[in-house]
């Protein structure tokens, strides 16, 4: 016997070639449930297979096969074993060391609170100084959260006062506080 007619010990003369579209035909499904169990994601078990149905190809015809079954099967556990490393090393890269990292608080850095309390002080301050009707109407608006017309009502004054008092509280308030003149 020539070594062309056996593969493996085992005579291939009367075996068919191997046709990776029977193949396919015949073992997507029950390879689709395999991969989909033995995945984490379920969802790569179809690129899994895809990627198994490309790797037989290089054997298509080929004579050698005993059991194309097995041989798809075995690619297709190689494949899976190639995704789940790839996706390891992935994960490993996008890891980062703590060292690298700035960390960013939500909270005012001790510079910047010591800095709001004192435009707090100077805010309380400009609000003492204010006359005192003008006072009233902008505690009664920012403090009590009442509109214009409530405010006009409750301290018997008109609207139009109160849109006064409120501007020239405001200005006060921005000059003490912020950055105007």
């Amino acid at each position: 016997m020539a070594s062309n007619d056996i593969a493996f010990g085992v005579p291939t003369l009367g075996r068919e070639p191997l046709s990776v579209q029977r193949a396919i035909c015949r073992y997507h499904d029950s390879l689709i449930s395999f991969l989909r169990q033995r995945l984490r994601r379920p969802d790569d078990a179809v690129d899994v297979a895809q990627e198994a149905y490309i790797r037989m190809l290089q054997y298509e015809g080929s004579r050698d096969i005993h059991s194309p079954s097995s041989m798809l099967f075995r690619i297709a556990i190689n494949v899976a074993n190639d995704l789940e490393r790839s996706e390891q090393v992935r994960h490993l890269s996008d890891q980062c060391s703590v060292d690298d990292v700035e960390l960013v608080s939500g909270a005012p850095s001790p510079e910047r609170e010591v800095a709001g309390q004192q435009d707090l002080a100077k805010l309380h301050e400009a609000i003492v100084q204010l006359p005192p009707k003008c006072r009233q109407v902008f505690l009664l608006s920012r403090a009590r959260g009442m509109t214009y017309p409530e405010i006009a009502r409750h301290c018997g004054i008109s609207v139009k006062m109160v849109e006064k008092h409120i501007s020239h509280a405001l200005a006060v308030c921005m000059k003490k506080v912020g950055d105007g003149p």
